[in-house]
């Protein structure tokens, strides 16, 4: 399993940054067409990357990165479907509001916990991960505010690293940071946003088929 919180700090820079080029965390801001990270492809030197370089031309020329691009603007789009229109209002206010942000949250979550679980290395994860952000911040960029919420984010983090964090805390995390901490269906919302989302993002993950 990938290290889940350096995919998200890396997301939040590139979110952050834009189109500016990521710092070489993985020597993988790729070529004329992986230009979500900043300029095109240059192997890295030998100190800083060598091995990085060489797997990410290995897997460009097998598909596996095309492939892994394709997810992650599926991501995308399947949290789009997911969450209110009304988000990409920025004079969407209320309870309802609180919600619809806290669930965009979630289901950020839910695609960076995806990708480290299942992802087969780190260079098509963070690809799939740098396409997901990117792709929010180009087509809804009041929804990629959203999920910049990394006060709340950090909440899964913390209890994904806990020896007592299960599938309930979630919803738990959820409902507290909604203001309905007591509220058992608001426990339930997010426990079942998380379930459903988990399912969906992994058959989605599945269906790509890496060589």
């Amino acid at each position: 399993m990938l290290e889940l919180g350096l995919f998200f700090l890396a997301g939040m820079t590139l979110l952050a940054a834009g189109n500016r080029t990521l710092p070489c965390l993985f020597a993988m801001a790729g070529d004329e067409d992986m230009k979500i990270a900043g300029d095109s492809f240059k192997p890295a030197p030998p100190d800083a990357g060598e091995a990085e370089a060489k797997v990410y031309l290995e897997q460009k020329s097998s598909g596996n990165v095309e492939k892994a691009r394709r997810l992650g603007s599926q991501f995308a789009l399947a949290l789009r479907e997911r969450v209110s229109e009304n988000l990409n209002n920025p004079n969407f206010q209320g309870e309802l509001a609180v919600r619809e942000h806290h669930k965009a949250v979630l289901y950020s979550y839910v695609v960076n916990r995806v990708i480290a679980d299942l992802s087969p290395n780190s260079i098509l994860a963070q690809t799939a991960l740098n396409v997901f952000y990117a792709d929010l911040e180009a087509e809804t960029p009041v929804l990629a505010e959203h999920v910049r919420d990394m006060a709340a984010y950090s909440l899964y983090i913390l209890c994904e690293r806990s020896e007592t964090c299960v599938d309930d805390e979630i919803g738990r995390i959820y409902a507290r940071l909604c203001g309905e901490e007591d509220n058992p269906r608001r426990v339930e919302e997010g426990n079942r946003c998380y379930r459903e989302f988990y399912h969906l993002c992994s058959r989605l993950h599945q269906q790509t088929e890496y060589v």
